[in-house]
């Protein structure tokens, strides 16, 4: 999984697709996969969304600006 985001790495650990974990948190999922590849970042309401399905650290997955770490 090389040049993969932390966060992307923790959701396929967890066996879900972005279409799954777009449609638990309520958003599209081609602002996942934005989120993902870093060219969207989250908002703090959607970092703390994603962070509640797949659990772990805002500090380990986001940078402070919001865009996803690698």
């Amino acid at each position: 999984m090389e040049g993969a985001t932390r966060l992307t790495i923790r959701r396929m650990r967890q066996g879900m697709t972005q279409r799954a974990l777009a449609k638990k948190i309520g958003i599209h999922p081609y602002v996942l996969c934005g989120i993902e590849r870093r060219k969207l970042t989250a908002s703090p309401e959607r970092r703390a969304a994603i962070l509640a399905v797949l659990g772990g650290s805002e500090a380990v997955f986001f940078e402070p600006s919001g865009l996803a770490r690698q």
